[in-house]
């Protein structure tokens, strides 16, 4: 039985490297980082396909609202994440600074989602690990600060805003999610511009 090696040494046909460490995939051969890359793009591509937000159109009004908000929580949140994050995926935790893959990484609220004016404002929702979302209930002293240090006086004004009574009507929740989905296209795009 012959063991065959994971890499060789070779010129990569994307990105031209001459002589260094290649994984062969079919007849061509690939360098590490190109690679990585790929595999980075398909795995986007197939988290893409398999996320897919359902239709508009389905349901009667209670259900179609409630699929309208659960649509649009998922829309945001993947926003979110993304654009805080790096064009290599990474993105950091907003209260405690750890480093991990967008797709590891939850939406965290200042005002809770309860309070629906604020649960799709970007201001109010920043990337967190699970451990400061979850364990920590948001690490909120912490987030305050930051919040502060950003926009001075913001956690007030969140704070204040969040009183208001709002009741979103579906065709408002229909427009913020055809907006938000526009946004997530933008920011989607910075990792198609790697391959």
């Amino acid at each position: 039985m012959n063991i065959i090696p994971k890499s060789k040494v070779g010129d990569c046909v994307d990105c031209n490297a001459k002589n260094t460490s290649c994984v062969k995939v079919g007849k061509s051969l690939y360098c590490i980082e190109c690679r990585n890359v790929a595999k980075r793009k398909q795995q986007i591509d197939k988290a893409s396909l398999r996320d897919k937000v359902r239709s508009l159109n389905e349901g009667s009004s209670a259900s179609e609202r409630q699929a309208l908000m659960h649509d649009l929580d998922f829309v945001f949140s993947r926003y979110i994440r993304i654009k805080e994050s790096k064009a290599n995926g990474i993105g950091r935790c907003y209260t405690c600074d750890k480093q991990e893959h967008w797709t590891k990484l939850q939406l965290g609220h200042y005002i809770k989602r309860s309070e629906t004016l604020l649960r799709w404002d970007s201001r109010n929702g920043k990337s967190q690990c699970e451990a400061c979302n979850c364990h920590k209930h948001g690490n909120m002293d912490i987030y305050t600060e930051r919040l502060n240090e950003e926009h001075s006086g913001l956690p007030e004004q969140l704070r204040e805003e969040s009183r208001e009574i709002n009741k979103f009507s579906r065709e408002e929740l229909k427009h913020l999610l055809i907006d938000y989905r526009a946004k997530l296209k933008m920011v989607e795009s910075k990792f198609r511009t790697l391959i």
